[in-house]
């Protein structure tokens, strides 16, 4: 089961359609073994074949859609952002990856100290080049994929906002290389927030964790030097959760 769940995952992360070797070489597994997993996918409907090249399947689709991924994700990481919040005295997000180019906010935490909570952020949505966990996406895609996602315009929200693509892409080049993204007073004046990507037992991206809060007391945190890495392990932990058996 553990196998035929990584040849799903590796079509998944790839986006376009996969050879057996391709597939092989993804999951570290004989291309003999991933055949036979392949094959049997392929008679369920979970995996589709094009002359040589396999991609997910019909039936795949038809169950997902009548899946809500929260509700089973939810009470599993819930309390590792409620222990994340009451250390960092801020509020901590989930969010989840939704295709290629989206992220939908899943879970909120707020610490339990009296007035350190932020108003309820469910169902909002920023732009990208302004966020945090934007940012984290965007660093997963090709140049042309992240004028997509930014619908060809960096608007600017506050005199902080990047608006320029190439400043954006050694930006993005920075969130790919420290292993985290933040944002200073980009999307809304006097807040800071911070995000680090979870991934699945592929690589792939499939959410991020983020906190957010006023910058008085963000700044002076990461200036201590402990709140990314803080933050990196809070994810990695999440994405234990997420994944046990990866």
């Amino acid at each position: 089961m553990t196998r035929a769940v990584q040849v799903l995952r590796a079509l998944a992360a790839s986006g376009t359609p996969l050879t057996v070797t391709d597939i092989a070489r993804k999951i570290d597994l004989p291309r003999a073994t991933t055949f036979r997993l392949l094959m049997t996918l392929e008679e369920e409907g979970i995996v589709d074949r094009q002359d040589t090249l396999y991609s997910l399947g019909w039936d795949l689709a038809r169950i997902a859609q009548s899946v809500n991924p929260a509700v089973g994700l939810v009470p599993r990481i819930k309390d590792e952002l409620d222990a994340l919040a009451d250390d960092l005295g801020e509020t901590v997000t989930f969010s989840l990856r939704h295709g290629l180019y989206e992220l939908d906010l899943v879970l909120q935490s707020s610490p339990r100290l009296l007035g350190m909570t932020m108003s309820e952020m469910h169902g909002m949505r920023w732009p990208h080049h302004a966020s945090a966990t934007g940012k984290i996406l965007l660093a997963e895609l090709t140049p042309d994929q992240v004028r997509l996602a930014t619908r060809e315009r960096l608007e600017a929200l506050t005199e902080f906002t990047i608006t320029d693509y190439e400043d954006l892409a050694r930006e993005l080049k920075a969130v790919r290389e420290r292993g985290w993204a933040s944002t200073v007073e980009e999307l809304e004046e006097g807040i800071l927030a911070f995000a680090a990507p979870v991934r699945d037992s592929v690589g792939a991206l499939v959410g991020a964790v983020s906190v957010v809060g006023p910058r008085r007391r963000l700044e002076t945190k990461e200036q201590q030097g402990e709140l990314p890495a803080r933050l990196i392990a809070a994810a990695e932990r999440v994405q234990q959760r997420m994944n046990p058996s990866g």
